[in-house]
């Protein structure tokens, strides 16, 4: 028979890290200004950027509120190169696979202007954010493709694209149009609505499996403690009826317990077949004696019916035990009760 594969696991969607998103020269913003920028200002953008202090999202084109985020900039460094680069993390894989299958073919960086006073570090450039561009060719050509890698058992298969950048001061700047984002917003959403949903109902089943499992080991261990109750009373009633010693009633009571768990057995029994537990053969092998106690030869000062001395005068052992076992059949009592009735009855 052929073996089967064995399933293999498909990791999410990510971003690589050293994603380009600027280059130092001269470049016009969105309003028409020209901005110079020197590879000093752009290494002071990478040591001056702290995400502890203003995390940048990444966006679908240039929102004015930086909302919504579908990853975060973790990292901005310069390259040998001179070029700016960003490690993202904390990306929705939905987006990251948009963005491997070509949805999104450009991107943008935004930045705080020294002066603007939402700048958390004034005085210098700072990231605002990066967008993700569809149609709307950024300003800024030449920046090294994205390259995505995804490991199989051939090896390494890179997805490559056209890229770009734009610096923009904070103005919304669309290169999708509302509807578009509209409907990648709502289906993003929408996706993570339903993983909340799922991870909610999985909880609440897994709440529901453990109070299951609790109350079923609860349950064992009541009905193991009565078990073990009834175990001890017919050794108790066994001692009384005289088939048990009394220092053989712990241990018969223990042994009956630790034989409960046995599977029945099954043998011959005359013509008929006859399956049963250990412990009920037991049971029925002690109940079956004979007494161990003479009952003709009590000392005086015990109690019970027993204890009388000369109660069965006459009667052997043997015609005791056979009185008492057919009265206990006949009133449905127990063998000490029903020793009580038959002993009187002699004595009558």
């Amino acid at each position: 028979m052929p073996s089967k594969k064995p399933a293999t696991h498909t990791p999410p969607a990510a971003l690589p890290d050293g994603i380009e998103i600027f280059r130092a020269g001269s470049h016009l913003d969105d309003a028409g200004v020209t901005h110079h920028f020197s590879e000093a200002d752009l290494d002071g953008m990478a040591t001056s950027y702290d995400p502890a202090l203003r995390e940048a999202p990444l966006t679908v084109g240039h929102p004015q509120d930086n909302l919504p985020a579908y990853g975060w900039v973790k990292g901005v460094a310069r390259t040998a190169a001179g070029v700016l680069a960003i490690t993202p993390h904390q990306v929705e894989p939905q987006f990251a696979e948009m963005v491997l299958a070509g949805r999104f073919k450009k991107r943008s960086a935004s930045f705080y202007p020294p002066q603007a006073p939402n700048n958390p570090t004034p005085g210098k450039w700072y990231l605002r954010h990066v967008a993700f561009l569809g149609a709307q060719p950024p300003a800024i050509a030449g920046l090294k493709d994205i390259q995505f890698s995804e490991v199989d058992a051939g090896g390494a298969v890179c997805f490559s694209e056209t890229v770009t950048a734009n610096p923009s001061t904070p103005q919304e700047t669309l290169s999708m149009t509302e509807a578009e984002i509209k409907a990648l917003q709502d289906k993003l959403a929408a996706e993570e609505k339903a993983r909340a949903v799922a991870e909610a109902n999985a909880q609440v089943a897994e709440g529901k499996a453990k109070a299951a499992e609790d109350q079923a080991a609860s349950f064992a261990e009541k009905a193991r403690a009565d078990r073990k109750a009834s175990f001890v009373s017919f050794a108790e009633a066994q001692v009384q009826a005289g088939r048990l010693q009394p220092k053989d009633k712990d241990m018969a009571a223990a042994t009956l317990d630790a034989l409960a768990d046995a599977q029945p057995v099954e043998f011959a029994e005359g013509d008929a077949t006859r399956k049963v537990s250990p412990a009920q053969w037991l049971q029925d092998l002690i109940t079956s004696a004979k007494p161990a106690v003479s009952f003709g030869e009590f000392a005086p000062g015990k109690t019970g019916a027993q204890a009388q001395h000369g109660v069965a005068k006459g009667k052997s052992d043997a015609e005791v035990d056979q009185a008492a076992q057919t009265y206990m059949r006949q009133h449905k009592v127990d063998y000490a009760e029903a020793l009580t009735a038959v002993t009187a009855s002699f004595t009558s």
